[in-house]
């Protein structure tokens, strides 16, 4: 019994079909991670050796985030919230447009170990943000958490999930029974207004 011949036009046809799948099917499964961008996680740390000040409620406008590692010092600088700078471009490290989320960690250095030590997620300006263990809140303006420290007095928290509140600046830190931690500014806005892409002719 013969094989029923198969044509060019049906070959290609069939070849174009499954061309067109793959396609469309590759378009789906890279467009999907843009939409589930992962959180911004940031730490704020504590040396028992290096003790720091408490921050004060007035946060200078020219360091966006206090801290004794150098490898943190290279954020931008906090700017006036009514600046035009600030409002027209996405400035992320220190801008938390409201409603939307970062998260935060204590790292303790030097502590007692094997130890749980008590840690306070504050701000200056109470309000300003809120802090929750979960994304889905609810959010208050401090939130308590534990550390627990490893032989060399080494830990870190669980993530706090920070979220813009209301319109304004604060400043982010941990409060433990040997100082507080570094710091962390934020600028809360209403919106981010980010530069129009340019259009090509």
């Amino acid at each position: 019994m013969r094989r029923p011949v198969r044509t060019k036009s049906n070959c290609f046809s069939s070849r174009g079909l499954l061309c067109v799948t793959m396609s469309l099917m590759a378009m789906f499964v890279f467009a999907s991670p843009g939409k589930s961008q992962t959180i911004e996680r940031v730490p704020i740390t504590s040396d028992k050796n290096k003790p720091l000040q408490p921050p004060t409620k007035t946060t200078t406008p020219d360091k966006s985030r206090k801290t004794n590692n150098q490898a943190k010092s290279n954020r931008r600088p906090i700017e006036n919230p009514n600046s035009s700078a600030l409002l027209s471009g996405c400035v992320f490290e220190d801008i938390l447009v409201l409603d939307t989320i970062r998260i935060v960690f204590v790292q303790l250095f030097n502590f007692p170990p094997n130890s749980a030590i008590p840690v306070t997620v504050t701000q200056t300006n109470a309000g300003v943000v809120g802090y929750a263990l979960t994304p889905a809140g609810p959010f208050a303006p401090t939130l308590n958490t534990i550390v627990n420290t490893d032989s060399n007095g080494n830990g870190e928290s669980v993530d706090v999930y920070t979220q813009g509140q209301l319109v304004g600046q604060t400043t982010t830190y941990g409060d433990t029974p040997f100082g507080p931690t570094d710091t962390i500014n934020f600028n809360v806005l209403p919106q981010c207004n980010c530069p129009a892409i340019p259009v090509v002719p």
